[in-house]
């Protein structure tokens, strides 16, 4: 998830989300900074925040003027939409410096408003305690009704009985298009009644985790990325230091992603307790902070690493995972905790992860601890428990033979098994090089993922994959970034680059019956390959279109705010360099009713309000009620 969250404090957050100009302007030269840009923000004005740029050493060409303009547009109003702030309703960009296309010192203004969820539910609730402050009006005029009717005329009665219609119709309106809560309006299961908030697993009931940490939850599709091993010691310390930030600079797409995934083949443990064995691996556990930058929700365990150190190896590594608030699987301190599923409700979409691993070496039992043995009967006994009380499992393997381009026959087995058993993605882990993959009955097999950020040897540059799932209504879209890594940094690469290694995992897939390629759909319920067009995604981005078309830009001289969110036509984040134009149309409202608008109706109510209440004023007998006696003073 890419958002300022990724490197500030929780304190610096907390301020900028409160709207701190100096904790915004802090946060946003981090990033331009660097860039020889520089941000001067000025105090939030009426939901309004000044942002100044001061750009150096601009270049004297105007196609690169009109890139950098759109480009930083973008990326303020990006990083400010994902700081998800209550008091903030849009920006105004002023940017200065040697302008080529004129004398001026000022490149360009604008203001462009920015909806988030935050300020969207606040305004939800303002609108709300308007329509109850309505409601009590026309209840408290009914009952004063009879008595203005004597002491105000007929003129009065006239004014009383329009304003009444247009209370009606706003109450009609009202019900015809709910105030939702954007929760609930990415809800898949909205209108539904709510399901219960544990699940009871095989061994124990589990709690259902909210995962709130999105990026757009209002977007209902969820993104999975997951990647291979991860070892933070060894080379990786010797080469990186304590820069924890390194590892991830360059991989935005796992902070993207609503739910990101790690094999950690390591301890975070101080502990000396060291399991006679050839490799031990460890890090220090302030090394967690490379996993919490990078925007890692969840780790396995289930591997052959995880008891290095032993016990205290292990309750370290689990006790400093979850102080950063990292979901682990697959390990613990008895049997109960290694087999324990985490199961996360991702925008309305519940999804459990089990890690197992299929040796059983330092397996756990009870009173001991250890990882998950990979054996069929549990593996039936834990998927089938919860089946019912999900919407998507996936399954982690540690298994087959290192450095080995195929997986065994017992594998395709185990995975058939797994998911005959219920199971919707399998991904594998410890070959530590990059395997096939395959599709059985609509669902995908990655058989290894290779290495991700693998300190454990001296190797520090490779090419690798991750595998990106995306879920909604039933289908999930399943496709590999190529990834570069250079001195353990990945980076997803595009071009004739990240070609040559689609190309080889499409080589490597081709020994299997049904190879998976690269981007493919594939039905949940009807557990197949997903050919056509007609597809929940493609719809998905057919909407967004229609919702959001292309507009040409405002005059400077347009003071009005009227650009959000920030995606492209097809939904994607906007980022940075690209150069096309800002489309700045709000999203589409719901469908009037016929008759009155619904501002119109809030207009004719509160005349009501207002007009019985200045006459009931007038009149000493009547006695104000509290409500009224502060519309009257407002």
């Amino acid at each position: 998830m890419t958002s300022f969250s990724t490197f500030a404090e929780p304190s610096m957050l907390d301020l900028a989300r409160a709207g701190n100009f100096r904790a915004i302007a802090y946060l946003i030269n981090s990033y331009l900074a660097p860039q020889g840009i520089y941000a001067r923000v000025e105090p939030v004005q009426k939901g309004c925040l000044p942002i100044r740029l001061e750009i150096n050493g601009l270049s004297q060409q105007p196609d690169f003027y009109q890139q950098l303009r759109s480009g930083l547009n973008k990326f303020i109003c990006q990083q400010i939409w994902r700081l998800n702030s209550e008091v903030i309703d849009g920006v105004r960009i002023i940017a200065t410096g040697a302008n080529p296309l004129g004398n001026s010192d000022l490149l360009w203004q604008q203001s462009i408003r920015i909806v988030t969820p935050a300020n969207q539910q606040r305004r939800n609730q303002h609108l709300q305690r308007l329509l109850d402050g309505v409601s009590r009006a026309a209840a408290w005029i009914n009952y004063k009704v009879f008595r203005l009717f004597l002491v105000a005329g007929v003129s009065v009665s006239a004014f009383i009985m329009g304003s009444a219609i247009g209370y009606l119709q706003l109450r009609d309106q009202s019900q015809t298009n709910p105030i939702v809560s954007p929760q609930t309006a990415s809800n898949p299961v909205n209108g539904v009644e709510e399901r219960p908030k544990v699940v009871q697993a095989a061994l124990e009931t589990v709690p259902v985790i909210e995962h709130t940490d999105v990026i757009n939850p209002n977007d209902p599709t969820v993104t999975l990325m997951m990647s291979g091993d991860v070892t933070l010691g060894h080379g990786f310390e010797d080469l990186i230091g304590s820069d924890y930030t390194w590892a991830f600079d360059q991989m935005p797409e796992y902070r993207e992603a609503d739910m990101a995934i790690v094999n950690l083949e390591g301890t975070l443990t101080t502990a000396n307790t060291k399991l006679e064995k050839t490799f031990n691996f460890k890090a220090d556990p302030s090394s967690v902070d490379v996993l919490t930058s990078g925007g890692v929700d969840i780790v396995n365990l289930a591997n052959n690493h995880a008891m290095d150190y032993q016990g205290p190896g292990l309750q370290e590594t689990l006790k400093t995972l979850e102080k950063a608030g990292i979901h682990a699987i697959g390990a613990g301190m008895e049997i109960t905790e290694a087999r324990r599923p985490k199961i996360i409700d991702v925008k309305g979409q519940r999804i459990a992860y089990f890690g197992y691993y299929t040796a059983d070496y330092h397996a756990a039992a009870e009173g001991v601890p250890g990882t998950n043995h990979g054996m069929e009967q549990r593996i039936a006994e834990d998927i089938q428990a919860v089946r019912d009380e999900v919407d998507w499992i996936v399954v982690n393997f540690h298994w087959g033979v290192e450095l080995a381009n195929y997986p065994e026959i017992w594998q395709s087995e185990l995975a058939y098994f797994t998911i005959d058993q219920g199971a919707d993605v399998i991904v594998g882990h410890h070959p530590h090089v990059l395997q096939g993959a395959e599709i059985y009955k609509g669902r995908p097999i990655a058989y290894s993922l290779g290495n991700f950020i693998f300190g454990g040897n001296a190797r520090s540059d490779y090419d690798t994959a991750v595998l990106k799932v995306s879920l909604r209504e039933e289908q999930m879209k399943v496709e590999f970034l190529p990834v570069e890594v250079r001195k353990y940094q990945p980076k997803v690469v595009r071009g004739e680059r990240g070609d040559r290694i689609l190309e080889h995992i499409d080589l490597i897939s081709g020994v299997f019956e049904e190879p998976m390629t690269s981007p493919m759909i594939l039905d949940a319920r009807q557990s197949k390959v997903v050919t056509s067009g007609n597809t929940v995604f493609d719809s998905q981005k057919a909407a967004e279109i229609e919702s959001n078309p292309k507009e040409e830009l405002p005059s400077e001289q347009d003071e009005a705010f009227n650009a959000s969110p920030f995606t492209n036509e097809l939904g994607e984040p906007l980022s940075f360099g690209e150069a096309d134009k800002l489309s700045e149309v709000e999203p589409a409202s719901p469908p009037q009713s016929k008759g009155t608008s619904r501002a119109v109706g809030i207009a004719l109510a509160a005349a009501a309000a207002g007009g019985a209440i200045g006459v009931a004023g007038r009149n000493k007998k009547i006695k104000l009620p509290q409500f009224a006696k502060s519309l009257v003073s407002s």
